[in-house]
């Protein structure tokens, strides 16, 4: 049987898939967001090293829907920056605040007490502590240190909550990205529907989104298998939840008697 020829010709070089950080972002259009890596673009924004970094999709998802160049972004717990990054990208201007700044641009200041003016901000975005999982810094009065077991973390993200509000300009929107805290042995805390219900003394909801964690410890067997045998669930989402700050009612106009009848001329009352 004769050999069979090989023909160099029809070999074809396939290209490596692209990496995961390199492809461009879209716009999502369901509340079921999953991304494919922490960054995008092939940029790094912020830091993938922070411990709880903000996906950068999520930034660039919410800034592309909500704001146009040239409008200020305001992110009250900065972190690494990720914030920042992804607006000024973006053609935004961005200010950063954090109890521990970890980089020059952040300026430091308790998220409690935002030194902003009232109505300064186009936008706010902030991504809380989730109680006590991670140790973000040794700063006293970093609300990560505050268990979510206990009423101080709501008391805590309730000022933080007001003063969003305050520094938000009316007619604009917010969004705050949290995930729930499971402790085995100590059981669950609803922290997403406890924030929401402090939002809602001050905004109006437009949407809440699901957005699917790409922790790599979720994959990790030792987890999984402690998720099994001690019959519980393993973080699988983060809330992110969309919220309105409604314009003031317009003022009444002058000379109107409200809740009174119109007087009569007088030759009517004759």
């Amino acid at each position: 049987m004769p050999k069979r020829q090989h023909n160099h010709k029809q070999q074809r070089t396939l290209k490596p898939p692209p990496r995961p950080d390199s492809l461009p972002p879209r716009l999502e259009a369901t509340t079921l967001w999953d991304f494919p890596a922490q960054n995008y673009g092939g940029k790094k924004q912020g830091s993938t090293a922070y411990a709880g970094a903000t996906p950068s999709y999520i930034v660039w998802n919410l800034l592309q829907r909500y704001t146009v160049e040239g409008e200020l972004v305001v992110d009250p717990m900065a972190g690494s920056g990720t914030t920042l990054d992804v607006a000024r990208e973006l053609g935004r201007e961005a200010v950063g605040f954090d109890v521990n700044p970890v980089r020059p641009d952040i300026l430091q200041a308790d998220s409690r007490v935002i030194p902003l003016a009232d109505g300064r901000a186009d936008f706010v975005f902030v991504d809380p502590p989730y109680s006590t999982h991670i140790d973000y810094s040794d700063h006293p009065a970093c609300i990560g240190k505050l268990d979510a077991a206990t009423p101080e973390y709501y008391q805590a993200m309730a000022t933080v909550i007001a003063e969003i509000d305050r520094i938000l300009s009316p007619g604009r929107h917010m969004a705050l990205y949290v995930s729930d805290s499971f402790v085995k042995g100590r059981g669950f805390h609803p922290i997403g529907f406890e924030l929401f219900n402090l939002m809602l003394a001050h905004f109006v909801p437009v949407d809440i989104v699901s957005v699917v964690r790409r922790n790599r410890t979720l994959e990790m067997g030792n987890y999984r298998r402690a998720a099994e045998e001690g019959n519980f669930f393993l973080r699988g989402f983060n809330y992110l939840f969309i919220m309105h700050k409604p314009l003031p009612p317009p003022p009444e106009k002058r000379g109107a008697r409200r809740g009174k009848q119109r007087r009569r001329p007088a030759r009517e009352r004759r």
